[in-house]
């Protein structure tokens, strides 16, 4: 897949681990490579001839203008300061940059710093973008929107996203990194990842009294992270015996409440994980 995700605890290590990749901090050893699709190869990529970053309050020069940042960038990758008046027109368009041409840097939102990063990070034309924390404050749609961007340019840009937006993770990510205390603790698709660090799940539906149910499972399956849904229960853990929570619920509810085993959420799995680190 072309969008990677990194997820952890704070101080987990995705700031590090991206840093390093930008070579802001030093390496014991190894590269990075990617695969061109088209011709099978591979290539070695260099931060500052491949790749982009807008970190997590954007980082657009304080004292001079948003468009002589967009052209400063545009000279210096594309030698054309015009850049984004031409070929790049569709970007400054689609985030909706050229309103904010006249203001200072240091007259931006964090929203609107962001914007204007990923816009030159797009006008660099890199090979490999890194956001750090890209949805952080973001309402709904704004979050849509910049997803949809990532997803639409991810035919031709490799994505690695570090979020602790478990909801937006499972939508946009192709693979998933889950980091715990410098070390990668799991990796794979979301599906893979939820089942790494949490198990199986079960959710409980029909119930009679969920206050009740809730508080029951809570004490006889303290191992389990019982979280309420809407009008049904999910349960999460390694270790959830399906039959003995079968019996359970039918013992404790008057309603015939339904159980079926279903697949993790990731933001359940990672709840599951934060409460065990935490314990």
């Amino acid at each position: 897949g072309n969008i990677l995700a990194v997820i952890g605890h704070n101080g987990a290590g995705k700031s590090t681990l991206i840093k390093s990749i930008l070579g802001l901090l030093p390496g014991n050893s190894g590269t990075l490579t990617i695969k061109d699709k088209g011709k099978g190869k591979s290539e070695i990529l260099l931060p500052e001839q491949h790749m982009a970053f807008c970190p997590e309050t954007g980082a657009v020069f304080a004292d001079i203008t948003v468009e002589n940042y967009v052209k400063l960038w545009c000279r210096l990758k594309q030698n054309d300061a015009n850049y984004y008046r031409k070929d790049g027109s569709h970007i400054i368009d689609r985030l909706n940059i050229t309103p904010l041409f006249s203001k200072l840097g240091r007259e931006l939102s964090k929203g609107q710093r962001r914007r204007v990063q990923t816009a030159v990070g797009f006008l660099c034309n890199p090979r490999f973008f890194l956001f750090d924390e890209p949805f952080d404050g973001l309402d709904v749609q704004k979050t849509r929107e910049l997803t949809d961007l990532i997803r639409d340019y991810s035919k031709d840009i490799a994505f690695m996203v570090s979020s602790h937006r478990m909801d937006v993770v499972e939508r946009l990510a192709d693979k998933v990194i889950v980091l715990y205390r410098g070390e990668v603790l799991a990796a794979g698709s979301t599906e893979e990842v939820s089942k790494a660090l949490c198990g199986r799940s079960a959710l409980i539906s029909n119930l009679s009294d969920h206050q009740r149910m809730l508080e029951l499972l809570g004490v006889h399956f303290p191992a389990a992270l019982v979280n309420r849904m809407g009008d049904d229960i999910v349960l999460s853990g390694p270790d959830l015996d399906l039959k003995k929570l079968l019996s359970f619920i039918k013992k404790h509810d008057a309603n015939g409440a339904f159980l079926r085993e279903t697949t993790p959420r990731l933001a359940d799995a990672m709840n599951f994980h934060l409460q065990n680190i935490n314990e």
